[in-house]
């Protein structure tokens, strides 16, 4: 007679759990895409995402049909997980950018997310961080750099201060106008727009208001508010600008490099899968000695990978101590990028991946250094 083992026994049992564990995995995996489409409804009649009576009901019903051996206690708790995850996925996206409305950013997110979702403006690049390292946002669309006037230096800064990933890139064409009440020149006084606005202007302002006092904002949108209230004040900001703020155009396309785009990453908790084509962004620190970057740097020419950018800022901790920004090309998964990573890590004293995403279709150039 042949008897099995009680080793022969457990592995069986620990086969079937499996089994059914792939069947419990793919079956709240539909029922959260079912959640997904009552979602939409539910937008789109009117209906609250939230409703207290109904998971009560739900969870009524499936005590009643239970047979154990799950007590009422297990059964509750486990679906109530369920019904919790439901109702987050049935929200819709919340995407902070950085405020007032039809600033750059604004019309970066809009085009990105395809106008679905829930926009939610806010004062400064901090707090869009903040809102999403807390998840009261999904995702944040953030200024990093600008093809004539390079990196927006704070952005790179809190990297350092937020523990969040880079889950995708977009670029936006960056064009200015003047706008103001009257639309008259000679009303202009004041001009009021963000830093970047006039770095990219300058020339144009020098030739043509170099008798106006210029005043920096948070953005070109409030400056656009300003010039709003005051017809005295001029703000460069975008034609969406002018619909929205009821400003009159005093001069068109004054930013003196056409051509002229905006690189915004989108940042949140989510890891982009391969897709193909795709690049890592990380952050590191070396130690003050001559030949640390070069160090840190060259498994990257060892190996092969495209460096697609490299970029340096102080650590604010410590004098003439930096953070060192760079993209290779590949995703962290990939096995060749995450062998390299590795090997740079030897060569510094901190190191974070700030996350692998696609490529995007407007980036120009495959390789660039600022």
């Amino acid at each position: 007679m042949n008897h099995k083992s009680p080793e022969y026994d457990l592995n069986t049992l620990r086969d079937q759990i499996d089994s059914i564990d792939s069947q419990i995995l793919d079956l709240i995996n539909q029922r959260l895409e079912i959640g997904k489409k009552v979602g939409c409804i539910k937008r789109k009649t009117g209906g609250q995402i939230l409703d207290r009576s109904r998971e009560r009901r739900v969870i009524e019903k499936l005590s009643k049909i239970n047979q154990g051996p799950a007590d009422k206690e297990l059964l509750s708790y486990f679906f109530n997980v369920i019904i919790t995850a439901t109702r987050e996925i049935q929200k819709p996206k919340t995407i902070s950018f950085l405020g007032p409305e039809a600033s750059f950013a604004h019309i970066a997110a809009l085009t990105h997310f395809k106008h679905s979702g829930k926009f939610v403006e806010q004062p400064n690049l901090y707090e869009i961080f903040k809102e999403v390292e807390k998840k009261e946002s999904h995702f944040g669309v953030i200024p990093v750099e600008n093809s004539i006037e390079g990196a927006v230096n704070h952005t790179l800064d809190l990297f350092a201060d937020f523990d969040l990933n880079i889950c995708a890139e977009h670029y936006e064409p960056v064009s200015h106008d003047l706008l103001s009440i009257t639309g008259e020149p000679k009303d202009v006084q004041k001009i009021y727009s963000h830093p970047q606005a006039f770095a990219q202007c300058k020339t144009w302002i020098k030739k043509k208001f170099s008798h106006v006092q210029l005043f920096e904002t948070n953005s070109s949108s409030k400056a656009a508010i300003l010039a709003a209230n005051d017809k005295t004040i001029a703000a460069i900001a975008n034609k969406q600008a002018a619909h929205l703020y009821e400003l009159q155009v005093v001069e068109s396309k004054i930013e003196d490099y056409s051509g002229n785009i905006t690189r915004f990453i989108i940042i949140g908790k989510d890891i982009a899968d391969p897709s193909g084509n795709d690049k890592t962004s990380i952050m590191f620190a070396t130690s003050h000695v001559p030949g640390a970057l070069f160090k840190a740097l060259e498994p990257i020419n060892r190996t092969g990978l495209n460096m697609l950018k490299l970029e340096s800022r102080p650590t604010r901790h410590q004098n003439w101590s930096y953070y060192f920004f760079c993209d290779i090309k590949g995703h962290q998964q990939d096995k060749l990028v995450s062998l390299t990573i590795d090997e740079i890590k030897k060569y510094t004293l901190s190191l974070k991946i700030l996350g692998s995403y696609p490529v995007s279709e407007k980036e120009e150039n495959d390789a660039y250094l600022i």
